[in-house]
């Protein structure tokens, strides 16, 4: 059985939370035409988590991030669209490896299009949303780019699992794939 674990700040966790409906037997609420229930009996998650701030980096994840471009009145971080791609990836990691999962999908967004990636310790996949939005300045924006996070991060696990990522490493929303060749057009 596969195991998954999330570490995620702009998709609140419903990236775990979706994988672990479909896992479960029973289909969530965002993920459900992608997912369905095709997961159960094949996927396990570990741990969904969201974890906002810098500090639950420091502290859950183990990890030294970069120090945020900007930071909320909350106290969550908020990254460029470039530095979201690299936290993005230390989060895969790091909840991959604390937890022990074969898999870990990290998410966050700041200002830009946000950053998701997947990582299994070969294959890392780092992929963005089509939405650029500011957190600093919330609006309509902020849902609908969590919104196509989910589904994307949803997307790239259901190929992943499927072991189908050299055809989604094509999409123009995938900005770095290494362990993974794109099957031609």
């Amino acid at each position: 059985m596969l195991r998954v674990a999330t570490a995620e700040c702009f998709t609140h966790g419903y990236v775990g939370r979706e994988i672990h409906a479909s896992a479960s037997g029973y289909t969530g609420e965002l993920g459900s035409e992608i997912l369905g229930t095709e997961l159960e009996g094949r996927v396990s998650v570990v741990a969904a988590c969201f974890i906002p701030t810098i500090s639950g980096l420091r502290e859950l994840l183990g990890v030294d991030p970069p120090e945020p471009d900007y930071t909320t009145k909350s106290g969550a971080k908020a990254y460029s669209e470039e530095k979201d791609r690299e936290v993005a990836k230390l989060m895969a990691r790091a909840v991959r490896e604390r937890t022990g999962a074969d898999v870990g999908i990290g998410t966050t967004a700041g200002v830009g299009r946000g950053a998701i990636c997947l990582d299994d310790g070969e294959v890392t996949v780092v992929a963005r949303t089509d939405v650029r939005a500011n957190l600093l300045k919330p609006d309509e924006r902020i849902l609908e780019r969590q919104r196509q996070g989910i589904r994307r991060a949803l997307r790239l696990f259901k190929a992943y699992v499927d072991g189908e990522l050299e055809r989604v490493v094509r999409k123009d929303w995938v900005v770095e794939a290494e362990g993974v060749t794109p099957d031609p057009p």
